[in-house]
């Protein structure tokens, strides 16, 4: 409890010190995406949704339908994961040097084709590389659709970011149960 109320006094007096203390007139209240939000904001719900279900069903996957135990079926988050990290602290060396729709597309595109052939193939060992690959692909693809949501003329970057965020944390969360239940009634691959 002392660490918590000690970690919570400075975080009060950043705040008050940090944040504005008159906020612009802006028009409240919820809005529709329009534009290319609605773009952003589908990129990012299919980029999350991803990772919600690689999150929620690796391991599942690799332990039902491959037969994995159940040791090797949980590197299947692991390795997702750690590829992620890899790929978002090398992210930023990257974006600069290639440029953001480059990295998304051909990121998406070795997440896509990676996941697909670690799932066609049917062993474990090509689906931890799979379920990797799409870790390292995606792992700059929300940072990227943030910061393009960010920079949309004429629509405030708070209002842009916070709209895409929705749409994306929506395919985070609602993605897993609905594999969930393709998976009930097909296999967990079709989901």
């Amino acid at each position: 409890m002392a660490t918590v109320a000690g970690l919570l006094l400075p975080t009060f007096g950043a705040i008050a010190l940090l944040l504005p203390t008159t906020l612009p007139t802006v028009r409240t209240g919820f809005r529709l995406l329009r534009g290319p939000l609605i773009a952003l904001g589908m990129l990012v719900l299919c980029s999350l949704m991803a990772e919600g279900a690689i999150g929620d069903w690796a391991a599942v996957y690799m332990r039902d339908n491959l037969a994995a135990s159940a040791g090797f079926a949980a590197l299947g988050f692991a390795a997702f994961s750690l590829a992620m990290a890899a790929g978002r602290f090398l992210g930023d060396r990257v974006v600069r040097r290639c440029g953001g729709p480059t990295v998304l597309a051909a990121g998406s595109g070795v997440a896509a084709l990676a996941l697909a052939a670690g799932l066609w193939l049917g062993n474990p060992m090509t689906a931890l590389i799979g379920f990797a690959a799409v870790g390292l692909g995606l792992a700059n693809a929300v940072p990227i659709l943030f910061s393009t949501a960010g920079k949309i003329p004429s629509v405030l970057p708070e209002l842009a970011i916070a709209a895409v965020s929705t749409a994306g944390y929506s395919g985070f969360l609602l993605g897993p149960p609905v594999i969930g239940v393709v998976a009930e009634h097909f296999t967990l691959g079709a989901g």
